[in-house]
């Protein structure tokens, strides 16, 4: 809270006063940017494919606003996970303020990937990328490592190589 929202609530301790304080703090531009850093943090944000080149993605600052945006708005957890895995099949959210398809935009969360601009074997490449969309849907989505997955049957969840390679091909059909 602001010093002016610290003496306001000095001066009128009421449960009424203390709602309208932390209402505005909720709806506050400053709010949405603060726990949206904390998503992109678990959804690995950011503006570089982070290889030996580190090539800039141009635009990704559009997936920053949309997570600000969505944050501001109050979508629901279950509308964000829908668009970061499907929001190219889903019915689209227009934002008439911006003029675009929200849904669609949150199809950059599998895009933070390592990339290398200029791989030596493309096969290996894949594998590597895909392999790691599928890390960052476990961890953002289910809070668990489903990687392991990959080579057996994971040990405490009831995650098998079956389901990994499922992901797999899901995720391999989307790259055509």
């Amino acid at each position: 809270p602001s010093q002016a929202d610290v003496a306001r609530y000095q001066e009128d301790p009421s449960f009424d006063q203390w709602q309208k304080i932390v209402e505005r703090m909720l709806a506050s531009e400053e709010f949405a940017e603060h726990w949206a850093r904390h998503w992109m943090d678990v959804v690995r944000y950011s503006e570089t494919h982070g290889s030996e080149d580190d090539a800039y993605i141009p635009f990704v600052y559009r997936y920053r606003d949309y997570m600000v945006r969505n944050f501001k708005n109050d979508v629901g957890i279950d509308e964000i996970i829908r668009e970061h895995i499907a929001g190219d099949l889903i019915e689209p959210r227009w934002n008439k303020e911006e003029k675009c398809n929200e849904a669609v935009i949150g199809l950059a969360f599998l895009r933070f990937v390592e990339f290398s601009q200029t791989p030596v074997d493309v096969k290996r490449e894949e594998i590597i990328v895909i392999d790691n969309q599928i890390d960052a849907i476990g961890k953002a989505f289910q809070g668990i490592t489903i990687s392991c997955a990959r080579c057996h049957d994971h040990k405490f969840d009831p995650i098998s190589d079956e389901d990994f390679y499922a992901l797999y091909g899901i995720l391999r059909s989307t790259r055509t």
